[in-house]
């Protein structure tokens, strides 16, 4: 895998200069003593500090005994935002010199640790516990921060090692979430290339391809007649959850990840339009591409619209308020960073959608089925709908998660687009 995404630093299709910060991946038995190797060989191992939570803090101790290092262990119900951030930032600043962090967890754990990692410039390894999300070797750390969803440059991990004893240990629904993860890359990939076709917005053929290559894998995986009890699955599924985090590193961003799906699972989780919901990231992505595809394929018409969008009418106060409350501002401020004539979708003429219409209706044709998502993520046990996540499942909600959705980031993506005419020309579908 690391190969693979190395070769695209020395040279690739899109003529872009391509970098990648992570130089050992190590998925193999033995990558716990071989984490313990790397530590001692290249920092000053009494002066790390790893970071688990109570729930793998079990898989902690050994590393923390043979290294003699520090630990800071996080609740296990830890959220990526700036309640955590600022705890491991208090805790860091009466540590005295850090030589590297080490992340033992699953997603926030990680998030948490990059942030501040990258915030003072500590380098920081990855020991995942779960294959359960695909940021571990991202650069990006996805983070809740005073209740708005926001991405943040971060740092990458300088190396991981997963031992699959320990991931493999992990609650089956945790590997599940992992591949609603990847499931979101139908949907994230459809959102690049209509973003590509529409704006010109740069696409790497390569970087495509690996995540796609990450999809694959897990989707094939997934068809294996022991996928609940085999301990070869969430080997899999780690693979192409490592393969897409390289891909999201190898692009500077997340894009090849994450699209309308995660805009889904963003906004549920600002909690903007429901109550909390203690499902997993996965959980949430995997259920937001379901219904993102019955979104997108039930609007397929409006490609043969031509657009009058008002963006501003589309982010005015009026509108984002009422579904916002108080993250309303910050909406305005994500969509409209500059003012007037600043977003995502201003770029895009009356005659964008129409002229480009057999290129869309081909890339349309070509998603899935929800139906056939939904027998994907239900063969490894995840979630289809969100009653499974505790989220309520009538028309009103769902019309307003897709509808509001596409507002959690300046992003071009189709939804986007059939959000901005709902509000300035109506004529939305359920």
């Amino acid at each position: 895998m690391l190969e693979k995404a190395k070769r695209l630093t020395f040279g690739c299709r899109c003529g872009s200069r391509h970098t990648i910060s992570t130089s050992v991946l190590e998925v193999s038995d033995g990558a716990t003593d071989k984490l313990i190797s790397y530590i001692k060989d290249k920092y000053e191992s009494g002066r790390a500090l790893l970071v688990c939570d109570s729930n793998t803090e079990k898989y902690a101790a050994p590393i923390v005994t043979a290294l003699g290092c520090r630990c800071m262990t996080l609740p296990g119900n830890a959220h990526a935002n700036e309640i955590e951030t600022d705890r491991l930032s208090r805790f860091m600043d009466g540590c005295g010199e850090i030589s590297a962090m080490i992340a033992c967890g699953s997603g926030s754990v990680h998030d948490i640790v990059r942030y501040c990692a990258h915030e003072k410039k500590i380098p920081f390894v990855s020991y995942p516990t779960a294959a359960s999300v695909d940021g571990f070797v991202s650069g990006v750390a996805a983070m809740t921060m005073h209740g708005q969803k926001l991405t943040y440059p971060s740092s990458s991990p300088v190396a991981l090692f997963a031992e699959p004893a320990v991931f493999c240990d992990a609650p089956a629904r945790l590997t599940a979430s992992g591949v609603g993860d990847m499931i979101g890359k139908i949907t994230s990939l459809f959102d690049w290339q209509v973003a590509n076709i529409l704006t010109g917005e740069p696409l790497c053929r390569d970087i495509f391809d690996m995540t796609k290559e990450a999809l694959d894998t897990v989707i094939t995986a997934s068809e294996r007649p022991d996928v609940k009890t085999s301990r070869e699955f969430p080997v899999l599924v780690m693979k192409g959850l490592l393969l897409s985090g390289l891909a999201m590193q190898l692009a500077g961003n997340s894009r090849p990840a994450s699209g309308s799906e995660h805009h889904m699972s963003h906004l549920w989780e600002m909690h903007a339009i429901n109550m909390p919901t203690e499902a997993l990231h996965g959980e949430k992505v995997g259920v937001g591409t379901v219904y993102m595809l019955s979104h997108i394929k039930a609007n397929a018409d409006i490609i043969d619209r031509e657009l009058v969008i008002d963006e501003c009418k589309i982010f005015s106060d009026d509108v984002v308020r009422p579904i916002f409350g108080t993250l309303a501002e910050g909406i305005i401020k994500e969509n409209l960073p500059h003012g007037e004539g600043s977003s995502a979708i201003a770029v895009l003429g009356k005659d964008s959608l129409i002229k480009n219409a057999e290129k869309l209706r081909s890339l349309i044709s070509s998603l899935p089925s929800p139906d056939s998502v939904r027998a994907i993520l239900k063969r490894v046990g995840g979630c289809t709908e969100p009653e499974d996540i505790s989220l309520p499942g009538d028309p009103d909600f769902i019309k307003r998660s897709v509808t509001y959705s596409p507002y959690v980031r300046n992003r071009l993506t189709f939804s986007k687009i059939i959000s901005a005419v709902s509000v300035t020309q109506g004529g939305i579908s359920k």
